[in-house]
């Protein structure tokens, strides 16, 4: 019963850091943006973990957890990999940092679906724990495999669900960005296009007037000649 117990509980466990992890790619020195969120490792075997505040050709300046009233500096060659989170693009094409997702992001997924997640896992895992008790012919072990398979399930469950809110909300951050970025494009476009308008406008009326003036001189013109020849 107890190798039971132990193989369930590795497996959740290995579950859980499984999907706890947030998918990284390995960037190139290049690849990696200001803003973006990036772990490093160098040469000594230092990892250095923070946020791409400047970048030269020559080093890249991170503002890290440990330091974070001056940028600490990493020199490009010393650098061995860069791993940071999946970059994300606008409909521009140009990249959302990882600090304006965060900036931007809202709990509400997330306290919604772990709230709704606790219910739901702690009904799910009770009947399934209820169904391997009735199975089992000792009462006090049953009851123990009953009240076990409700707590880590529960606690799956309710993991599971909070991430996927976590999730939903930083998806939910990335869309009102590409949004906001594209209202920007837009009022821009508008401006210029009202702008030229305007121009547009303002030379036809200065040439309208140029027009008005120029048929008066030849108005006037004609007036002095026909004067002339009286």
């Amino acid at each position: 019963m107890r190798d039971r117990q132990l193989i369930l509980c590795l497996l959740i466990g290995s579950l859980l850091i499984t999907v706890g992890c947030a998918k990284r790619v390995i960037l190139s020195y290049d690849q990696a943006p200001p803003m973006a969120m990036v772990e490093i490792g160098t040469v000594s075997g230092y990892t250095y973990n923070g946020t791409i505040e400047e970048k030269n050709p020559e080093a890249l300046f991170l503002r890290t957890k440990k330091n974070t009233r001056s940028l600490t500096r990493v020199n490009r060659d010393e650098i061995v990999w860069i791993s940071g989170g999946e970059l994300v693009y606008d409909g521009a094409g140009k990249i959302i940092p990882e600090r304006e997702i965060q900036d931007n992001k809202k709990n509400m997924n997330f306290l919604i679906y772990t709230i709704g997640g606790v219910g739901l896992s702690f009904g799910a895992s009770f009947f399934i724990g209820s169904l391997m008790h009735r199975g089992m012919d000792n009462e006090a072990n049953g009851r123990k495999v009953m009240w076990s398979a409700t707590a880590l399930g529960t606690m799956v469950g309710t993991f599971l669900f909070a991430r996927s809110g976590k999730n939903r909300d930083r998806t939910v951050a990335i869309e009102s960005i590409r949004e906001q970025r594209f209202n920007l494009v837009k009022e821009q476009f508008e401006n210029q296009k009202r702008k030229r308008s305007d121009v547009k406008n303002a030379l036809e009326k200065e040439k309208s007037e140029h027009a008005k003036k120029q048929a008066e001189l030849e108005r006037l013109k004609e007036e002095i000649e026909k004067k002339k020849k009286k």
